[in-house]
């Protein structure tokens, strides 16, 4: 396999048109992301850094997700492909400004809504809101997200301007771009060109970049880049590639590069081409015209893969990802690593150890037990402990500065120390190596640690054993090996330039995972995908929420910095790093911020991230937390409420005057009864002069005519016993209650009673009264019957006389007889 990949490299040499090219082990070390750390599949197809620095790479069949921390992919369950009749290319991938993914494969596409993050339901559709019903054979986006469809192989549509542009019939179109706004640049598989007015559709310039003769070698597939006036392609065959550049403004062709193999992608970064091949990948530097070819990429761990490299891209940070076949994601920073590490088996360790056998030790300091002293050059004293650093700033310092893992340091047990010239402290613990950075004030500014991460292995550092070199190198000892760095040489010590910004990644309520479409408790929290979600509601039952964060620092995720506020609870700053969050801030640089509790209500949350604690130079993003009132408290409600119970006043208001009304119309007619009352009690006990007891003619010519046919017997009875408080009292001291209750009767009852009977003739009632005292005279006095008859206002005797008959059925000398008085 070696053999014969050289031998086809040599083939490449011969067939490239360009500089002297030179075969080389990539100068970056990379780390391996593969399935075990969560990506879907090994082989990787495309890689895209997003405008926030999220990673979006597709592997065979899936979309993945990387934020530094985990990878996420969709769902392909929901997959919808549509077929492409005239695509016969590999894996594009484009981004349009829709909120759409777009993904070509081999005659099919799929398309991904950005908003929600899963596949759409139906291409068709979509295609059917950019105005399309008919085929779609094919599909493009130009480097401004307007998407472009091929429509039965022969007729180009614009979904932004709905133009409609004539394609050749006899060649495919193979890929598109648009230069300024002004011209439409159409590539075809044969090697034509056709540049054509963006207003007019009409044809501009037409040119042709090989001849027939190189049709079979290169007509497969295409890959565009544009770098301003000049835009790069990349043909490939069935085995063959060639790449080659267009100069719109000089209207020519030049060809670059021949290769026996395919090139896979293309990627412009600081004024060099980095192109994927199936042999490693090659730079081509845009400026000197001076190529590399790659072919052996070495990893962290000191090994080197010759591997087919399908794609590749740079980050935010400056880091570069690989895309393999078979070994899924190789990612490199920056920087490449700054610490060279021995082990004893090589001879440079044992040259540094007895430099450091020089060093004197340390065991006691003050009566105390320490690990280490060490005077610096301002002739502080350090003394590594146990238990922290101490800093002693004069001899007659009594009170030490405590350093621990609150201000940053990896481990409490400090091992060595040691002063760069910088004045920078360099402190070995038990586990990772830790710098002390100063202010002028001499005041601690920074601590950055660096550990395993770093490729520092994962052992303890010796005690005092550590020294700086003439020459600004500072080696120090490990239990198993030396290392050796120049501070000075240290990109990361120095402001390292690079903007992070954070993306919300996770979200949990009342302890549950939170899904984009998914219910909790009933409802959808999440409508959008979470990244894209700027505002959560939630009810006032699921007020207790963790945010996780991530910055997306690929680079040093644990030197990560934020912070944040929290507008309508606290508008003071509060930044939180690794060592002083107590586990806010996890080693992986994410964020997880609780927020418990919550009283219904907004809240803004404001936050920023850093690679270093004061660099706070991006604008704060926001996301807002709404906590929905209880439904009895919402603003409809109350509305509710309040209607209702102003409409419950103005009920009250008018049963209280009808009320009103009806009691003063009530207590009039009482009264009017009450003043019957009375006048029929005061007829009955002084009846006017003249007033006759004297037999009606229904007694005179009715043998059955019953006595009192006026009022009711019940009325007399009732009136009886309500007389001697009538008698003594005015009728506005009187009330029909305190007349019921004498005359032992329901009020109801009572005043049926009166008002039925008030109003008829008094006789039957006058004529009781009068039968009453005639009895009081019969049996109190020794009148007779004449006397007592013209005494009680009978008309005759012989009329009392049946009447008192009629009443108690005996005479009324026999009644008196019968109570033992005896007559005059």
């Amino acid at each position: 396999m070696r053999l014969k990949l050289r031998l086809i490299c040599l083939w490449a040499l011969l067939l490239t048109i360009t500089l002297p090219l030179t075969a080389d082990i990539t100068p970056r070390a990379y780390e391996v992301y593969s399935a075990a750390n969560g990506l879907a599949d090994n082989s990787a197809q495309t890689i895209r850094c997003t405008k926030t620095g999220r990673l979006v790479i597709t592997t065979m069949g899936q979309i993945n997700f990387f934020d530094g921390h985990q990878f996420t992919y969709i769902d392909p369950t929901n997959e919808n492909i549509y077929p492409l009749k005239n695509y016969i290319g590999n894996y594009h991938l484009y981004f349009d400004k829709y909120h759409h993914l777009w993904l070509k494969n081999r005659n099919s596409v799929t398309c991904v809504n950005l908003t929600t993050e899963k596949f759409v339901d139906s291409i068709s559709d979509v295609f059917a809101e950019f105005g399309i019903e008919e085929e779609v054979t094919d599909l493009f986006a130009d480097n401004t997200g307007v998407v472009y469809l091929l429509l039965n192989g022969e007729r180009l549509y614009s979904v932004a301007t709905k133009q409609t542009f004539k394609t050749r019939k006899e060649h495919n179109l193979q890929d598109l771009e648009v230069y300024e706004d002004k011209y439409l640049l159409l590539f075809y598989d044969n090697g034509e060109l056709d540049v054509m007015e963006l207003s007019t559709g009409q044809t501009a310039y037409v040119s042709k970049s090989y001849d027939e003769a190189d049709y079979a070698k290169y007509n497969k597939s295409s890959v565009l880049c544009n770098d301003g006036s000049t835009f790069y392609q990349i043909r490939n065959g069935s085995k063959e590639s060639v790449l080659q550049s267009f100069n719109i403004g000089k209207w020519e062709w030049t060809t670059l590069m021949r290769m026996p193999y395919h090139l896979n992608n293309m990627e412009l970064h600081d004024g060099k081409l980095y192109i994927p091949s199936e042999y490693g990948y090659w730079t081509y530097d845009t400026t000197t015209g001076a190529s590399t070819h790659y072919d052996k990429i070495k990893l962290m761990d000191g090994r080197e893969l010759e591997t087919n490299v399908n794609t590749l891209a740079f980050d935010k940070q400056d880091g570069m990802w690989i895309g393999t076949e078979v070994w899924g994601l190789l990612y490199a920073r920056p920087y490449n690593v700054p610490f060279n590490v021995y082990p004893w088996s090589n001879p440079k360790s044992l040259e540094y150890a007895s430099l450091m056998d020089r060093l004197p030790q340390y065991s006691q300091f003050r009566d105390k037990q320490v690990n280490c002293v060490y005077r610096d050059k301002k002739g502080r004293i350090w003394v590594g402990t146990a238990s922290g650093l101490l800093l002693y700033r004069s001899k007659s310092d009594k009170l030490p500065q405590i350093f621990t893992r609150r201000d940053g340091l990896l481990n409490n047990v400090i091992h060595s120390i040691v002063e760069d010239r910088q004045g920078r402290i360099w402190v070995g613990t038990s586990y990772g190596l830790s710098c002390l950075m100063f202010n002028g004030d001499g005041g601690l500014s920074n601590v950055l640690s660096y550990n395993s991460y770093d490729r520092i292995p994962n052992e303890s550092f010796i005690n005092g054993k550590a020294m700086c070199l003439t020459d600004g190198t500072i080696i120090m000892q490990m239990q198993g090996h030396v290392i050796a760095f120049n501070p000075e040489q240290m990109r990361t010590l120095s402001e390292v330039g690079f903007k992070i910004y954070p993306k919300l990644v996770k979200l949990l309520v009342n302890g549950n995972e939170i899904r984009t479409g998914e219910e909790l408790d009933g409802k959808v929290i999440l409508e959008k995908a979470l990244t894209r979600t700027k505002e959560i509601n939630v009810d006032y039952y699921q007020n207790s929420l963790s945010l996780t964060f991530s910055a997306l620092n690929y680079f040093r995720p644990q030197q990560t910095y934020y912070r944040y506020r929290i507008k309508q609870i606290d508008d003071s700053w509060k930044v939180l790093t690794p060592y002083n969050s107590q586990g806010l801030v996890d080693g992986r640089g994410q964020l997880h911020l609780p927020l418990s509790g919550l009283k219904p209500g907004s809240y803004t949350i404001e936050l920023q991230a850093a690679m270093t604690p004061d660099q706070w130079d991006t604008e704060p993003y926001e996301w807002i937390v709404n906590v929905n009132e209880p439904w009895w408290r919402t603003t409809g409600i109350f509305a509710l409420v309040a209607l209702v119970l102003l409409t419950l006043c103005a009920l009250n208001v008018w049963f209280y005057v009808r009320n009103a009304k009806m009691k003063t119309r009530r207590y009039s007619e009482e009264q009017g009864i009450i003043r019957r009352i009375k006048s029929l009690a005061d007829y009955c006990q002084a009846p006017p002069p003249g007033e006759l007891l004297a037999p009606s003619w229904e007694e005179i010519t009715s043998l059955h005519s019953e006595v009192g046919s006026g009022v009711s017997k019940e009325f007399v009875d009732a009136m009886l016993k309500i007389m001697d408080t009538v008698n003594g009292k005015k009728t506005t001291q009187l009330t029909m209650k305190m007349l019921s209750e004498k005359a032992g009767m329901d009020l109801q009852q009572f005043y049926t009673l009166t008002t039925a009977n008030v109003y008829k003739s008094p006789q039957t009632l006058f004529k009781r009264v009068m039968l009453d005292r005639a009895v009081d005279m019969l049996t109190h006095t020794t009148k007779d019957v004449g006397d007592i008859a013209k005494a009680c206002n009978f008309a005759s005797p012989n009329y009392f006389i049946a009447t008192f008959y009629h009443e108690y059925h005996l005479l009324p000398g026999e009644y008196r007889r019968q109570q033992g008085v005896s007559a005059k």
